[in-house]
């Protein structure tokens, strides 16, 4: 995943930051993004914060992976 790439590339994991929290309490809809050295790699929004997080680590995944095809 997400951690084990930037692991082993630079030793070091990213941070989740929870960017807004929207809706009821009975619907909650979370976004989060995934940050690296103060750069925005994914995001995501779904209903549990857990989720979105997993949604962003896909976005951020997919991009570094386009980045970089070799990884």
């Amino acid at each position: 995943g997400l951690q084990e790439l930037l692991q082993e590339r630079y030793n070091e994991g990213p941070s989740y930051v929870l960017e807004a929290e929207e809706g009821p309490a009975h619907a909650r809809i979370f976004s989060v993004s995934v940050r690296f050295h103060d750069q925005t790699l994914g995001s995501g929004r779904a209903g549990s914060k857990k989720e979105a997080e997993q949604q962003a680590a896909g976005a951020a995944l997919k991009k570094l992976r386009e980045e970089d095809p070799s990884r």
